[in-house]
C-alpha cells in the first residue's frame, strides 16, 4: 500500500483584493499557515510522498519569506514532493520553478511533455510506483499531454500528477477528459483546477482535492485536501479517498428575509439569527443578502451592520429588500407620500437593476423624511 497526500491549487501570496489592506495582509499570513498545517499532516499520517497539482503560487511575484517557508517544509517532510505547475504559476523562461533551488526531495515537472519517474524508498530500492506528470510552460496549454499515452508497466502502481480542466474541452486549461484519464491507465490521477471539488471518478480514480483556503465567495465552505491510500494486488488496484479540512476561513453566502421588519433593530435581530442557526463563527466570512417586505420608509443600515460585531470574520451585506406598500393605494394617496411614489415609480418598475436599486433608495430616503425620521 501507498499513502499519498494530495493538494493542489494552494495559490501562495494571493493579493485577496476583495479585503481591506489588513485583512488581506492577514489571510496571506494564515494560507502560508494553512499549508504548513498540511504539511504536518502529512508527515504525522506517514504519507509516502506529497502530490501538489499545480497553483502552488497564485502568480510569478513570489516573496522570500514564502520561498523560504516551502523549502524548510518541504525539507522537514523528508520523504518524495511533486509538483506539476499550473496556469497560475507555469515553468516558463524566469520562473520561481528556475529561479529556486529546492531540497532534494522535491521534484518538480517543468514540462509539458508527460514524464515517468520510479519511486525509490529511503535506502534506494525500487517501490513498484511509478509517478507521471507534466507542467504548464505558460499561461495556457490548450493540448492534452496524456492523450495517446499510457502508463508503461500497468503492474506497477501508477500515479498521474497534472493540473488540467474537466469541465469543458474548448477549456484553454488543459482540457482532460474522463477518456484521457481512463485510457492513460492511472491507479489515481491527482488533478488540480477546480477550487470547488466535484465528486472523484469512477472506484476513486482520479479527484480533484480543491484549493486548501478559499478566497471569495464563489468558493464557499470549508476548504482542504486528500489524503489517498492505494493498493495493488495482481493487476488490480483500490483506492480510499479520505478529504481532510484544513482551511482556517470559510466563505458563505446566504438569504435573510426580512419580511415584516419595522426598524433596524429588527433587521439586525434577522442577521443575528441566521449567523446564528448557520453555526457560522469568526472563521466564516459572510455575505447576506437581504430579502423580503419591509417598512417602504426603513432604510436599512448595511454599512453600519458590517461593522457591528456579529461573531464572524467579516460581513457584507446586500439590500434586496422591497417596500411593503400596495402600489394601488400608494399611487391614489393625493399626498406627498403619493406624489413621491409617482414620480419615481417608472424606475421601480424598470428593467435596468442599477435604475431599481437607486429608485428604490430614493423613495425609502424620500418616506422617511415625509415620517420625521432622521435621515
Amino acid at each position: 500500500m501507498i499513502k499519498v497526500f494530495h493538494t493542489a491549487d494552494v495559490h501562495l501570496d494571493s493579493p485577496f483584493s476583495g479585503l481591506d489592506p489588513r485583512s488581506a495582509e492577514l489571510r496571506r499570513n494564515e494560507l502560508r499557515q494553512t499549508f504548513m498545517s498540511m504539511m504536518s499532516y502529512a508527515k504525522r499520517a506517514e504519507a509516502d510522498l506529497i502530490l501538489i497539482a499545480g497553483d502552488l503560487f497564485d502568480g510569478a511575484s513570489v516573496s522570500r519569506d514564502t520561498v523560504r517557508m516551502l523549502c524548510r517544509e518541504f525539507e522537514t517532510f523528508g520523504r518524495p514532493v511533486f509538483i506539476a505547475p499550473g496556469n497560475h504559476d507555469p515553468a516558463s523562461p524566469g520562473s520561481v520553478w528556475q529561479r529556486v533551488t529546492f531540497p532534494e526531495n522535491v521534484h518538480v515537472f517543468t514540462s509539458s511533455e508527460p514524464e515517468g519517474i520510479d519511486l525509490a524508498d529511503g535506502e534506494g530500492e525500487d517501490t513498484g510506483v511509478t509517478i507521471y506528470g507534466f507542467g504548464f510552460t505558460g499561461p495556457e496549454l490548450t493540448a492534452v499531454p496524456i492523450a495517446g499515452w499510457t502508463a508503461d508497466d500497468p503492474g506497477r502502481i501508477n500515479l498521474l500528477l497534472c493540473h488540467c480542466d474537466m469541465t469543458s474541452q474548448k477549456s484553454r486549461d488543459c482540457p482532460v477528459t474522463p477518456a484521457h484519464l481512463t485510457a492513460f491507465g492511472a491507479d489515481y490521477a491527482a488533478l488540480g483546477h477546480i477550487h470547488n471539488p466535484p465528486a472523484p471518478g469512477p472506484d476513486n480514480r482520479w479527484a480533484y482535492p480543491g484549493c486548501p483556503e478559499p478566497r471569495g465567495f464563489d468558493e464557499t465552505g470549508p476548504k482542504g485536501a486528500i489524503l489517498a491510500e492505494i493498493e495493488k494486488e495482481d493487476g488490480t488496484s483500490s483506492v480510499r479517498l479520505r478529504r481532510i479540512r484544513f482551511s482556517r476561513r470559510r466563505y458563505e453566502k446566504a438569504d435573510v428575509d426580512c419580511t415584516g421588519c419595522d426598524s433596524n433593530d429588527d433587521v439586525r435581530v434577522r442577521i443575528r439569527d441566521a449567523v446564528s442557526s448557520a453555526g457560522w463563527g469568526d472563521d466564516t466570512l459572510a455575505a447576506l443578502r437581504l430579502t423580503g417586505f419591509t417598512s417602504p420608509s426603513l432604510l436599512i443600515g448595511t454599512e453600519a451592520f458590517e461593522e457591528e460585531d456579529f461573531g464572524l470574520f467579516s460581513l457584507r451585506l446586500e439590500d434586496a429588500t422591497r417596500p411593503d406598500a400596495d402600489p394601488r393605494e400608494m399611487e391614489a394617496d393625493p399626498g406627498l407620500r403619493g406624489a413621491i411614489w409617482r414620480e419615481l415609480s417608472p424606475g421601480l418598475t424598470s428593467d435596468d437593476p442599477r435604475t431599481r436599486e437607486v429608485a428604490l433608495r430614493a423613495l425609502r430616503y424620500a418616506l422617511s423624511a415625509v415620517a420625521g425620521d432622521k435621515v
